[in-house]
């Protein structure tokens, strides 16, 4: 009775409407004093002992967050947890800087008005974050730095940061085009989150260092500033219609025992406990005015006009808080819509057989497709669908470092993956607006055990998007 009231008080408070709201900003519009502070704040919580527990935030230390992010990395990406997720766990990392005394709120990083500036940016220097290094090089200056004695938990144990990337990141004008104007679905906005926004400002930004690891990203405090900025983009869209507030769709497994068949994978609920954050379901992450979260964001460079999509069933359009003149709905094909709407999840099966070397192969049928996987030695099936499946470490304490088990793996490359501009297409200029962003090599898609395939057909899928904007076919 006693842990049933505790969890209904947890429910009704998380859900009440909060009374001051904090306001996130973006780096650039701190003071040089509130960056310092807040720097202040995070070497305080990196200093504390690991609590090993992810209920109370005010006990909990970098290395807490850091170690749970690296146990269900490979269920808090790839599939429809990834933004509430994330979402839980920025709210708790911030509670733990406002422990700290830092209650300025969680700061982000405008990556979209600085796609390929960003590392001039006064937060890449001496002065605050660190100067970029080469790979697997501590960082030489910086507040974060070797130098400075900061060290935090990662797969090597406790050691110094690592940060050496480089390339272009998704323009504001490029999200607005390709996610904000065209997602009226929780899971369109997702989109693939290894690949888009999301996985390639942790690629250009991190390279093969810390940011990079899809594991252990939150070792380097970059990583806050990065996902508070992704969050932004996801309560940006959540503003454009009333439905999006709440809106919450696909499939996922339950993160400590996950049913690997095809077929039961387990819908999504916002009733359904999240994984790792004690107490906290989906709904008590998506409304951020609620009195759990209680906050909103400050309008920043990369806030531009776009025109956004109609919103679905005839619902009456929120105010795009960035637009000059309010949302301008452009009209969506609602009889594809619809159709998508009332499509039903086609049934399935999964074999798993020995292969070579402790290999195991896995071959999918769905929908009277059938597709064939070879999963690496010491990984296991984590969720299967009729596009691709995921895996994880047999052993669980294997998370806990880095893995050489990929996130997601999809069939031989069925879609294009070499790219060729059709003659309609205009490929991007040195003052164009729309430019592609870095795409990630071959040896950086081997290293991190990526999907080869599913990377570069979605690489085509950005070119080519890319060259439509240039030659004036998207608006």
């Amino acid at each position: 009775m006693q842990i049933l009231l505790s969890l209904a008080l947890l429910a009704i408070t998380a859900n009440a409407v909060c009374t001051k709201i904090t306001v996130r900003r973006e780096w650039g519009q701190l003071s040089a004093a509130d960056k310092n502070a807040y720097i202040a704040a995070v070497k305080k919580i990196t200093a504390r002992p690991m609590s090993n527990q992810y209920k109370d935030p005010t006990k909990m230390s970098t290395d807490d967050f850091s170690t749970t992010h690296a146990a269900n990395a490979h269920w808090a990406h790839a599939n429809a947890e990834f933004l509430v997720f994330h979402r839980a766990m920025l709210r708790l990392y911030e509670k733990a800087l406002e422990s700290a005394g830092w209650t300025g709120g969680l700061i982000y990083l405008d990556e979209g008005a600085v796609p390929t500036t960003w590392n001039k940016l006064d937060l890449f220097s001496k002065d605050y974050f660190g100067s970029l290094t080469r790979t697997q090089q501590c960082l030489t200056d910086g507040q974060f730095s070797k130098a400075s004695g900061f060290v935090d938990l990662g797969d090597n144990g406790r050691s110094c940061v690592t940060r050496c990337g480089s390339g272009t990141m998704w323009s504001a004008k490029y999200i607005a085009a390709n996610v904000l104007s065209t997602a009226t679905t929780y899971e369109q906005l997702r989109g693939d989150d290894t690949a888009n926004y999301h996985g390639t400002g942790h690629m250009v930004m991190g390279g093969n260092c810390d940011m990079g690891n899809p594991l252990w990203s939150p070792r380097d405090p970059l990583f806050y500033l990065h996902h508070t900025y992704v969050d932004k983009i996801y309560w940006k869209w959540q503003q454009l219609c009333p439905t999006y507030v709440t809106d919450y769709e696909g499939n996922l497994s339950a993160g400590k025992n996950p049913n690997p068949l095809l077929g039961n994978s387990r819908p999504v609920s916002p009733t359904l406990p999240l994984d790792s954050w004690v107490g906290l379901t989906a709904a008590d992450v998506f409304d951020t005015k609620n009195d759990f979260l209680c906050y909103t964001y400050s309008k920043s460079a990369g806030d531009i006009d776009y025109t956004a999509a109609k919103c679905p069933k005839g619902q009456t359009a929120n105010t795009n808080p960035w637009a000059t003149n309010g949302t301008k709905p452009r009209r969506q094909d609602e009889t594809r819509l619809a159709k998508r709407a009332a499509t039903k999840l086609p049934s399935g099966s999964v074999t798993v057989a020995e292969g070579i070397n402790g290999t195991s192969q896995v071959q999918v049928t769905c929908a009277s497709k059938t597709s064939n996987y070879i999963i690496p030695a010491g990984c296991v099936i984590h969720k299967s669908f009729c596009s691709h499946i995921s895996v994880k470490p047999a052993n669980s304490e294997v998370a806990k470092k880095d893995s050489h088990c990929p996130m997601v793996i999809r069939p031989a490359c069925e879609k294009e993956t070499d790219y060729v501009r059709a003659d309609n297409l205009k490929a991007p200029e040195p003052t164009s607006v729309y430019q592609y962003p870095t795409f990630l090599t071959d040896k950086q898609i081997r290293v991190r055990n990526m999907d080869h395939c599913g990377v570069r057909a979605s690489d085509v899928n950005v070119m080519r998007l890319v060259d439509e904007l240039n030659a004036g076919l998207q608006v």
